[in-house]
This record gives C-alpha cells, sequence and structure tokens, in this order.
C-alpha cells in the first residue's frame, strides 16, 4: 500500500516536472519568437527540473520511482501539447477567416 502511494506522489511530481517544463518552454517560446539558439538554452536550464525528479524518485522507490515520474511527465506533455495545438488551430482559423473577409472586401472595391 505505502508503494502504491509513494508511486501515486511520484506521479504527481511528474505532472508538476512537466508542467514547470512546458509551461516555461512555451513562454520562451513566445518571448524569443524564431531564435532557436535561446529557445534551446532555456530549454537545457529548466532540463534539471524533471532530471533532479526522477533521481530523487529513483533513490527513494527505484524504477518504479523513475517510471511514475516520467509517466507524469508524459501525461502532462500529452495534454498540454494538446491543449496548445488546438488553441493554435483556433487561432490558426480566425485568422484565416479574417484574411478571407479582406479579400471579400477588396473584391467589392
Amino acid at each position: 500500500m505505502s508503494d502504491i502511494l509513494l508511486y501515486t506522489l511520484f506521479f504527481i511530481i511528474g505532472l508538476i516536472a512537466g508542467g514547470f517544463y512546458f509551461t516555461h518552454l512555451w513562454k520562451s517560446v513566445s518571448a524569443y519568437k524564431s531564435d532557436k539558439t535561446k529557445i534551446i538554452f532555456s530549454s537545457f536550464i529548466r532540463f534539471p527540473v524533471p532530471l533532479i525528479a526522477v533521481f530523487v524518485a529513483g533513490f527513494l522507490a527505484g524504477i518504479g520511482g523513475i517510471l511514475s515520474v516520467i509517466f507524469g511527465f508524459t501525461v502532462f506533455q500529452f495534454v498540454y501539447l494538446i491543449k496548445k495545438g488546438s488553441q493554435l488551430k483556433k487561432e490558426i482559423e480566425e485568422y484565416a477567416k479574417s484574411l478571407e473577409s479582406q479579400e471579400n472586401n477588396n473584391d467589392g472595391k
């Protein structure tokens, strides 16, 4: 029973590490736009957070703890990327509609 609680705790820690990593990485992408070197550098700065979580989980719970952290990190990654993907899809659709309405307005002149 205590193993399940420990693995659940490390899953939650993996979710938190994923949340920290991906939200700040997205902020870096938004801030630096197309400067790939700065984006890659910022991802390396944040990389120790999930790495430390994995090491702590491995030390305290072995391979099961490591897998729990990785699973939590991956679950957050999927949820976050699906959310951002749908947000970007909406923005592109709105942009396409605005371009279409501008084109229709220019044709009518």
